[in-house]
């Protein structure tokens, strides 16, 4: 039930409006945590945008499905028997039963364990073995199969990666993406790339926004979070997460590409050839000189390419894919999985797998770092909430950084020179604010 009836709701959205200013870098302490705000948050933003639900390697023959989530819906991503892969709300058409109530799995249709209303792999009700168990009995009046379609999202995939939407209507996923494709490719086009075993997951108490924000825009936390890096000499200085570049681009989206001065790209030799077939020049330098990529898709899709650490006399990274699922207004249920080349010598995937659950799995050192700090952050917050006074945080670093020009990184969008700047954190509370207030007065 609604904390907020609808006199309550259009103040909470005018608090909003005046509060939440980014372009003067003025993000208010409430909108974390506040339980009217969560619940605009489902309706607006993840009833409407395009959610990452999984990666095609995942559901890899006709039958084959996993079970996610969109805003707090259970949806089925399942490839069809014409290998097409569809995302439906998890919810029978009779009684609104889940009809998968596994994680993973393989079918040739969906049976609803209550009543037995079969459908297929397609959503339909209409085929020879779908129905509904003693149907002539119990509907002599028959019934009317095409009207009891699985409830089905739009589905569209970039590079492997799966997105669905409620939205009926609005722009395609290539164009929602917009420049972050870009950089995306970086970690998930660059090669045949698949899934590793299962998303792990867990729970952390905090806003999922925070995690989400601070993978879009924060390297500033680096040399003081995750000092140990330096005290471990795993990285060459306390400033190591400042080398590099901060990309606003647009959309809500927003990353950090960290660059080492070697002269050597730190990646497989053995894949350069599928590199150069599959990214263009500007991207295919890019990558020769990264060292991180951290990112995040609006409104919680991160990526990341942690920092390469030497294991075993190898420079070795562990690609991540990552969402962070609201759970409500100061919980999130963590989903990451470990991200490979397909054609991967096996050292790279034994040790970059071995690297992923060292450092940003659930027991990984950077996450016991991270959310720490997002639990403490949630706490204060949630304490605040009945505060007379509003409480504005900063967010105004990087205001006045000019931005490079093309002939001084190649890649779109609004970069910046370092990786300490908050304009895609700016940008990211800006569509943020637009997407809850949009259509109201």
């Amino acid at each position: 039930m609604s904390r907020y009836d609808s006199q309550g709701r259009l103040a909470l959205e005018d608090r909003i409006r005046k509060a939440v200013l980014p372009e003067q870098g003025r993000i208010p302490m409430f909108t974390y945590t506040d339980p009217g705000v969560y619940e605009l948050e489902i309706e607006r933003i993840f009833g409407r945008s395009w959610l990452f639900v999984g990666h095609v390697s995942e559901v890899p023959r006709a039958g084959s499905f996993v079970t996610r989530t969109m805003g707090e819906e259970s949806v089925i991503v399942g490839r069809g028997d014409d290998s097409v892969v569809r995302v439906f709300l998890n919810a029978c058409r009779h009684r609104g039963m889940r009809l998968a109530c596994e994680d993973f799995g393989e079918v040739n249709n969906w049976r609803c364990p209550y009543h037995g209303f079969t459908y297929g792999s397609k959503g339909d009700f209409l085929g020879t073995f779908m129905g509904a168990p003693f149907e002539k009995v119990a509907y002599p009046e028959g019934l009317d199969r095409g009207a009891l379609h699985l409830v089905e999202a739009r589905c569209e995939v970039y590079q492997g990666l799966i997105f669905a939407t409620w939205a009926k209507r609005g722009p395609s996923l290539d164009e929602f993406l917009g420049a972050a494709k870009w950089y995306l490719d970086l970690i998930v086009g660059r090669a045949e790339m698949e899934v590793v075993g299962h998303p792990e997951r867990w729970m952390v108490p905090t806003g999922w926004r925070l995690p989400a924000e601070n993978f879009a825009s924060d390297a500033y936390h680096t040399a003081t979070a995750h000092s140990f890096l330096q005290r471990l000499q795993m990285v060459k200085g306390a400033d190591f997460g400042r080398s590099g570049y901060h990309v606003d681009v647009g959309g809500g989206h927003g990353l950090g590409v960290g660059v080492h001065s070697d002269e050597q790209s730190y990646f497989p030799t053995e894949l350069a050839e599928e590199y150069a077939r599959n990214l263009d020049a500007g991207q295919l330098h890019t990558l020769s000189r990264l060292k991180n990529l951290h990112g995040n898709v609006f409104p919680n899709f991160t990526f990341l390419i942690p920092n390469f650490i030497e294991v075993e006399g190898k420079l070795v990274s562990g690609a991540m894919l990552r969402v962070w699922q609201p759970a409500g207004p100061n919980r999130t249920q963590v989903w990451s999985w470990h991200f490979v080349e397909k054609n991967a010598p096996e050292w790279w995937k034994k040790l970059g797998k071995r690297m992923y659950t060292q450092t940003f799995s659930s027991s990984g050192m950077f996450d016991q770092d991270d959310t720490e700090n997002w639990e403490m952050q949630t706490r204060v917050s949630d304490a605040a909430l009945y505060r007379d006074e509003e409480l504005d945080l900063h967010y105004g670093m990087g205001m006045t950084m000019p931005t490079l020009g093309k002939d001084e990184f190649p890649g779109p969008g609004d970069v910046y020179d370092g990786k300490f700047s908050e304009s895609a954190a700016r940008t990211y509370y800006r569509v943020w604010r637009d997407r809850l207030l949009e259509g109201t007065r």
